[in-house]
């Protein structure tokens, strides 16, 4: 069995990774995690969506899966004609942080430093139409606020800009901003899900802060090519499932603040659906186009 993945190395390679020495057991043949990056995950998808549906070739999904089906142009592949959804594997909570020196502790605090500045503050994004991207453009419409995007490409470079002061302001992957947090070098003002982390517990979430029903989470599943049959499908999904659930990919993905899922093929398909109604309403709201 081949995983390909849409990135080298970060999250979604960790995920992908953790759960092929339980594939391996169950299964009793080798599987690989081939690297496939760029276009957003468009590269690894198109290869998928084009491999025979014998249960050897798997997608590892995550976000920008869904964001590209309305800011890609020319895409090779559908995700919902040519892509057959196994499991949502893992879902994780983003943060949404300021450098230590904009003057603020809350996200109210936030909000109304951002409408005095009359749009001359910014945040930093993993890249355009990333979740990193349209989360915070889904909170300046639900805050009211102008702020100006800066792009990257990545977590680390857009990081490495917030701590330098170069940007005011990003919403990252709980596991890419905790540890500058508990240093001091970021400030955490809210999570945007729906609970609390473990990690900072003194960092509220989007509600408690004020924003009800906010919820933008990080998530990384697998999918097959659409001429997979349903009983090969289903079969998979009990063994991702049973691989995600294992005590020992349980604690890896509680250290790196993951909760696991390993739902349903046609759970996983209701989620993928919801997604695309969420974000693709974002993206018309900020007036974003297909490139």
């Amino acid at each position: 069995m081949r995983i390909v993945v849409p990135a080298s190395g970060g999250t979604v390679d960790l995920v992908a990774r953790a759960v092929i020495p339980g594939l391996q057991q169950a299964l009793g043949q080798s599987v690989i995690a081939d690297a496939k990056p760029g276009a957003s995950g468009n590269i690894a998808a198109t290869l998928v969506a084009k491999s025979p549906g014998d249960g050897h070739t798997i997608l590892t999904g995550f976000n920008p899966l869904v964001i590209s089906t309305f800011l890609s142009k020319n895409l090779q592949y559908d995700l919902q004609k040519d892509l057959k959804p196994i499991t949502l594997g893992v879902t994780s909570e983003q943060v949404l942080v300021v450098n230590s020196e904009v003057s603020v502790s809350t996200l109210a605090e936030f909000v109304a430093l951002a409408k005095k500045s009359d749009g001359n503050m910014n945040f930093g994004s993993i890249g355009a139409g990333s979740a990193s991207h349209l989360t915070m453009e889904l909170f300046k419409s639900r805050a009211g606020i102008e702020l100006k995007h800066v792009p990257y490409k990545g977590a680390a470079p857009a990081i490495t800009d917030l701590l330098g002061k170069v940007t005011h302001a990003g919403v990252f992957a709980a596991a890419n901003v905790i540890p500058y947090v508990k240093d001091g070098r970021l400030k955490a003002l809210a999570v945007t899900g729906s609970k609390r982390l473990k990690a900072l517990p003194n960092v509220p979430s989007m509600a408690e802060a004020g924003f009800p029903n906010f919820s933008a989470t990080i998530w990384i599943g697998f999918l097959a090519p659409a001429s997979t049959p349903d009983p090969v499908v289903r079969d998979m999904q009990q063994q991702f499932a049973r691989a995600l659930t294992s005590p020992e990919v349980q604690k890896r993905m509680e250290a790196n603040e993951f909760d696991v899922v390993a739902n349903s093929p046609e759970e996983f398909a209701k989620f993928l659906k919801r997604e695309a109604e969420i974000w693709g309403s974002v993206a018309k709201r900020a007036s974003l186009v297909a490139e």
